[in-house]
């Protein structure tokens, strides 16, 4: 018989056990059976993005806008986890929110006051968290409730998501998939800030592959909050997060967002509600039951809410923007800032038309004279609408093509090329027998090519390796090299690095003008391909003519390549010693390679410490046999802009053959500390002409028919070449006829250069909207004026231009916008006038200079709450004046123009 007292320690043994068995927690959590009550507050305000260099960046900004809204939350554990204490299913209720916005009358300066808005009538309903130990993985909202409701409850729901250990952890919340880390500040204030946030969800989001011409961002997101002495229920907090991007190439241009959120324990009451279950999903059906509805599953992402950013009173119709906008969208508007002005104002109509209605407009007898400026804009939009409308109004087999290439060059500019316009580019070359038509849209077809296979996960996509096998099939079956140089072009703007093995093969083409070409072609290729030892060694040996002859043109493209990849000294080595070894036949490579090297060092200092220590250790090569080279070519680099975001600047070279040009580029540049964009390159080409000039040729390229042309890079994208004449009667024809005296348009269009969207997700359950669109409207044309009896020419090339930056940052939801816009816009225009003259010898007078220009930037914030007669309009400008100045080119050129033009 057991005795009692044995009996008492036995229970207290066991009870013991069971105790030790529990887990430890020093303080209570969330308790089953009680709600929490909560007076919630999120604000979201809208402003210019800080200025870099500013002690009081507030007052530098200027007023914000925005809006703030209040609500009384709810949060009612109804079901614990029966083997898992800490695992709980939150019933999240938000009761009487309430808008409000800025306002003068408000108790505090630049405080809120409340204003009715639709969300005074909107019918919340609950939602349900499925919380675990301070991790949220699940919500479960009721099927009926709005998008925007729900993003509004995530951003409540992602406050709960605490931790009050100091760790480091990967959360999912409102914001995405985020680095979480947290910090103790003492007692039971914590401090949890988030950052790399990776929003996994669709958005309407798009970026360009070129980064410069993109955007810089800066995010900062923390929560501090407090807890209860006596449990780790959340007693306030307070969530802060600052996002502000700014546009790389022009700084001053951006807007930042703030959200700011704020949690006050109100009190605790009891609750009846509990749905006692087995497991979660149970207690899920047990609620469906008992509230009869459907609940959705889903994470605490948002989901972005597609709502029309533009008011009823100022939405305008496609055919009513283009009245409005008519005489801007005349041609002699191109090139200026009210043309750049229109195609930004007229492009996100376009994109929101659908096709019936752009290809009214297009087949509009009335807008036949705006037609071309028409087709900029459609070209741009880049929307499936837009491009099946352009395909049905052009007509593609007409003699005329200047419609149909006008279209397709500014298609080959796409910024974010979907399959469908990539695949019509595709069926559209197959069908054109136009053969100039016919090589611009195989040129377009490469660089949408080229875009779309940018993006990692596009670039394995079927279409485009049938792309690539169209494009080498094709090449394989040209029996003539006028083929095969077309193709070249080709290649170049497909920059893919898959055909580097044909363009190395083509590079020895027997024809000199194939293998200039797939020079030229591999030049424009990835970066990375020139880290390849089988490249390097090929552009040696074309510079060096190793093993075969090479044409000139060829040589320098090669030495500009290796010049711009890192040269080693061995080859530097042997590039000096090859100038040290003259020769009249290697003349004018020499001086073009010396100008080369020495521009080249200016800028690139490795480059320059290594020449000069080459220099050094050889005095044999300091002498005046390498630096007196005395050719008439010509190459250097000048500065057309600086500024704290990089710099633009303009590279002139000049490659001569016989004492008369053979090739000449003008080369635009912008540059920042990562990266550098080629804007624009122009170049001419000669062929033939000396013997019309009265010179003997000595190279048997120069044993050809007088031809001269210009070729036309516009944002990394090679266009059709134009060639002037071809044969001495069609020169002898212009020169007689004087066609050429008169001002001629080569290239004219407005294009879309910057094209940004991104979706800025605000933890508060907002979604802020960035776009970002920059155009360039341009007008390249020129004369010339050639006198056979005093043996001179005088030729103007005028480089006309507009651009115009339109951007804006959107938080639209049902009950409220609020935006802020920003424009910045300019336009000049550079002029390049060349005086020939070779009565006795060449004389070379080349004189460029850049026109005087203002710089407009203007900012707007509006706000306004649909269904009421709220409305704030902010407005302010500002205007940069920039001098017009005219460029020294270099000494040699001086000279000339000295002698030709002495000052008397």
């Amino acid at each position: 018989m057991i005795q009692p007292g044995i009996t008492l320690l036995l229970i207290l043994a066991v009870f013991s056990s069971i105790c030790q068995q529990a887990p430890a927690t020093s303080t209570r959590q969330y308790e089953l059976g009680t709600t929490y009550s909560y007076h919630y507050t999120a604000a979201v305000l809208l402003n210019e993005a800080p200025p870099l260099f500013s002690q009081n960046a507030t007052k530098a900004r200027g007023t914000d806008v925005g809006y703030q809204i209040t609500a009384i939350v709810e949060l009612t554990p109804v079901w614990q986890n029966p083997s898992d204490a800490a695992h709980m299913l939150f019933e999240l209720l938000m009761s009487n929110p309430k808008l409000s916005v800025r306002s003068r009358k408000a108790q505090q300066p630049d405080g809120f006051i409340d204003h009715s808005s639709p969300l005074d009538d909107a019918q919340s309903t609950a939602v349900y968290i499925d919380w675990n130990d301070g991790i949220i993985s699940h919500i479960y909202a009721f099927e009926s409730e709005s998008v925007s409701l729900n993003n509004l409850k995530k951003g409540i729901a992602s406050l709960f998501q605490l931790q009050t250990s100091g760790i480091e952890i990967h959360e999912l919340d409102a914001s995405g998939n985020c680095t979480a880390t947290y910090n103790s500040l003492g007692g039971r204030t914590f401090l949890k800030v988030k950052s790399n946030c990776q929003f996994r969800r669709p958005t309407s989001s798009f970026s360009q592959s070129q980064k410069i011409l993109g955007l810089a961002s800066v995010s900062s997101q923390q929560t501090k909050f407090n807890l209860k002495s006596d449990s780790d229920v959340v007693d306030t907090l307070i969530s802060t997060e600052v996002h502000a991007v700014r546009v790389k190439l022009r700084s001053q241009a951006g807007a930042s967002v703030i959200s700011r959120q704020h949690l006050r324990l109100n009190g605790e009451s009891k609750s009846n509600k509990k749905f006692p279950a087995a497991s979660l999903a149970k207690a899920v059906e047990s609620i469906k039951m008992s509230t009869n509805v459907n609940l959705i599953g889903d994470n605490l992402q948002l989901v972005e809410e597609l709502v029309d950013a533009c008011e009823t009173s100022s939405c305008k119709s496609l055919k009513k923007a283009v009245n409005d906008l008519r005489k801007n969208l005349q041609t002699s508007n191109v090139a200026t800032p009210s043309g750049a002005g229109a195609f930004g104002k007229l492009l996100p109509i376009v994109r929101r038309s659908s096709k019936v209605d752009i290809l009214a407009l297009l087949k509009d007898s009335k807008n036949k004279p705006i037609l071309p400026q028409l087709m900029d804009v459609v070209a741009a939009a880049q929307t499936h609408e837009s491009y099946t409308a352009a395909i049905e109004a052009i007509n593609f087999q007409s003699q005329d093509i200047d419609l149909a290439e006008r279209f397709l060059q500014v298609v080959s500019l796409s910024t974010h090329p979907s399959e469908d316009i990539l695949n019509g580019l595709l069926t559209l070359s197959k069908k054109i027998k136009s053969e100039k038509l016919s090589e611009t849209a195989l040129l377009s077809l490469a660089a949408v090519t080229r875009t779309f296979a940018s993006h990692p996960e596009k670039a394995s996509s079927p279409l485009v390796a049938r792309i690539h096998k169209y494009v080498i099939d094709n090449l394989e079956a040209c029996s003539k090299e006028d083929c095969k140089q077309m193709y070249m072009r080709v290649l170049r703007n497909l920059g893919s690095v898959e055909m580097l093995p044909i363009l190395l093969a083509h590079i020895d083409s027997t024809d000199r003008k194939t293998s200039v070409w797939a020079v030229k072609a591999v030049r424009a290729l990835p970066t990375s391909v020139f880290l390849d030892d089988r490249v390097k060694d090929k552009l040696q040996r074309v510079y060096f003519q190793m093993g075969r002859p090479y044409d000139s043109s060829a040589r320098t493209l090669a030495l500009d390549t290796l010049l711009e990849h890192e040269p080693d000294e061995t080859f530097l080595l042997e590039v000096l010693t090859s100038l040290s070894m003259g020769g009249s036949e290697n003349l004018e490579l020499n001086t073009y390679t010396l100008q080369r090297l020495q521009e080249s060092a200016e800028n690139d200092p490795i480059l320059h410490s290594k020449l000069k220590q080459l220099l050094s250790d050889r005095p044999f090569l300091n002498t005046y046999h390498v630096f007196a080279q005395n050719g008439m070519s010509t190459t250097f680099s000048r500065v057309l802009y600086r500024n704290i975001d990089g710099n633009g600047t303009f590279s002139s070279s000049t490659e001569a053959v016989n004492k008369m040009m053979k090739r000449a580029a003008f080369d635009v540049y912008v540059r920042n500390s990562e990266d550098a964009f080629q804007l624009l390159s122009v170049g001419l080409f000669t062929g033939g002409l000396g013997s019309l000039m009265g010179f003997s040729s000595t190279e048997s390229e120069e044993e050809e028919e007088a031809t001269a042309g210009m070729e036309v890079t516009l944002a990394g994208v090679q266009l059709r070449p134009i060639v002037f004449f071809t044969g001495q009667g069609e020169l002898m024809g212009h020169v007689w006829s004087g066609t050429a005296s008169e001002r001629t348009t080569a290239l004219q269009a407005t294009v879309l250069l910057q094209d940004h969207r991104q979706a800025v997700v605000l933890q508060s359950g907002f979604i802020a909207v960035l776009d970002i669109r920059g155009s360039v409207s341009f007008d390249f044309g020129g004369e010339i004026q050639i006198s056979i009896w005093n043996r001179n020419s005088h030729s103007v090339v005028e480089d006309i231009a507009a651009w115009q930056l339109d951007g804006s940052l959107r938080l639209d939801t049902p009950f409220v916008k609020s935006s802020i816009d920003f424009t910045s816009s300019a336009a000049s225009r550079v002029d390049f006038v060349n005086d020939v003259s070779f009565a006795n010898g060449i004389l070379l007078c080349l004189r460029m200079g850049q026109a005087e220009f203002h710089i407009n930037y203007i900012v707007q914030k509006r706000e306004s709450i649909p269904g009421t007669k709220h409305w704030i309009h902010k407005k302010k400008k500002r205007k940069d004046f920039i001098p017009g100045r005219t460029f020294k080119l270099n000494d040699q050129n001086s000279g000339f123009c000295n002698e030709m033009f002495p000052k008397t």
